[in-house]
């Protein structure tokens, strides 16, 4: 709706802008909240959407790109004319003399090509501002997957507990009968029922746990109370990386919205600096005026141009040294982002790698071990060939196993959401858009292909 709204906005004449604005306080409210009012809450890319749509944080960068946008179309226009009216106030009731007043209509002018120059840098600082609103979508996304992992790993913790409960319900039965037969003990039973205890301890906190995992995700998609967050299957998908789209990332880090950022406020510098220059140049004001004074009429219109004089080069020259130090400044600050986007994605990446290989290890030989375990146990515990304490350790070991199991799988799904988020990508469909990816291409970057994001969204 916001994105909408602004293309809207884009076309209105600038004149009915500020009545629009104060309208617009009014309006924009109730539009977010019924856009934000979703009852209920069915798959988690959903809620990434929706989020994007309805956090706080990101609309507020979306309401700052808004206004430096409107800021760029004030900056390309010429500053307001001047008027100036004098009288002489002796002259008015003496019939002698005529009204005396002068009128005088000037129009300031700067040296050809600034006002290009300051567009041109508004438009820089609207381009980062738009950086700055993608790189938030980025975060914000990587924030609702990993608490999207921990809600669905304490889910699938509570799910082992009820059958690790279920388990020891049926191990009493068992205790308690060969207790009553004589071929086992009372410390046996006590223990038992201590161990199903436990369990209904740890059911007690992954309940809260999952209370506040909900609360975690409506925070940070701003919803609503009532709105219900119901995701039927809980068991975290499998995540994979094309090989391709790996050394696509790699290969285009410059397209990042971080490194776009900079670019765009090394383009604002570098604008800026152009204008610093042609300071050294005169700005113009041409001027209009009638003096009813002057007797004869021949005399009492009067045109000119008057400029300034530009001759304190010192100060302007300080000028562009500072512009040009921040420049430098900025290339470095780059040059060391760039390295830092690379590291960090050639690290998530190896993190990822090792949660996956590591889920993997418990998928297919860690958990069918424990499970054939304790079945063992429990059967040489149920023929008396075993006892208490090997049927003890086989559960614990199996419920430590399938818990490890589910950090992992959790571990290698927040992994790849960090990945993600190191890449630059909010949605992994992004991963497999060629177009979004153009190798030494300057012509088309991130913050253009946005730009068509959001006009394809206000078309639809």
């Amino acid at each position: 709706m916001t994105f909408f709204l602004s293309h809207i906005l884009r076309k209105v004449p600038q004149r009915v802008v500020p009545t629009l604005a104060v309208l617009g306080l009014a309006l924009l409210p109730p539009i977010a909240q019924s856009d934000c009012e979703i009852p209920v809450i069915h798959e988690h890319e959903a809620l990434i959407r929706l989020a994007l749509e309805c956090n706080g944080s990101q609309q507020a960068l979306n309401a700052r790109w808004r206004s430096q946008q409107y800021r760029t179309e004030a900056a390309g226009r010429l500053d307001d004319p001047k008027l100036m009216l004098g009288v002489a106030p002796q002259t008015f009731g003496d019939e002698r003399l005529d009204d005396g007043y002068i009128i005088e209509l000037s129009q300031p002018l700067p040296w050809p090509g600034v006002l290009s120059l300051r567009k041109q840098a508004a438009n820089a600082r609207a381009d980062a501002w738009q950086a700055h609103l993608q790189q938030g979508q980025v975060n914000l996304a990587k924030q609702l997957r990993l608490a999207y992992a921990q809600w669905q790993y304490h889910r699938q913790l509570q799910s082992i507990n009820e059958r690790h409960q279920a388990l020891w319900q049926e191990f009493i039965a068992v205790v308690r009968a060969k207790y009553a037969s004589g071929t086992s003990t009372k410390s046996a039973v006590l223990q038992a029922t201590h161990e199903h205890h436990l369990l209904k301890q740890e059911a007690i906190e992954l309940k809260a746990m999952i209370e506040r995992d909900i609360s975690e995700l409506k925070r940070l998609g701003n919803l609503r109370e009532q709105t219900r967050i119901d995701i039927a299957n809980n068991e975290l998908p499998l995540t994979r990386l094309e090989p391709e789209y790996w050394h696509t990332l790699l290969a285009n880090l410059d397209q990042q919205p971080l490194m776009e950022g900079l670019t765009a406020e090394r383009q604002q510098k570098t604008h800026e600096l152009s204008l610093a220059e042609k300071d050294r140049y005169p700005t113009f004001n041409v001027m209009a005026r009638y003096n009813s004074l002057w007797m004869n009429d021949e005399q009492r219109w009067v045109v000119g141009v008057g400029f300034n004089l530009p001759f304190d080069f010192g100060k302007r020259q300080s000028r562009e040294n500072s512009l040009r130090a921040e420049q430098l400044a900025l290339r470095w600050q780059q040059q060391d982002l760039r390295v830092q986007l690379r590291e960090m994605l050639m690290q998530t990446h190896s993190h990822w790698q090792q949660a996956k290989s590591v889920s993997a290890l418990y998928q297919k030989e860690l958990l069918p071990l424990s499970r054939e375990n304790l079945t063992t146990a429990r059967d040489e515990y149920q023929s008396g060939s075993g006892g208490f304490l090997s049927l003890l350790t086989a559960q614990r070991q199996l419920l430590s196993t399938e818990r490890m199991a589910q950090q992992a799988m959790r571990d290698q799904f927040a992994q790849f959401s960090q990945l993600l988020a190191a890449a630059g990508v909010v949605f992994e469909s992004e991963l497999a858009d060629t177009e979004r990816y153009k190798v030494n291409s300057p012509e088309r970057t991130r913050v253009e292909k946005i730009k068509e994001t959001y006009e394809g969204k206000q078309h639809d």
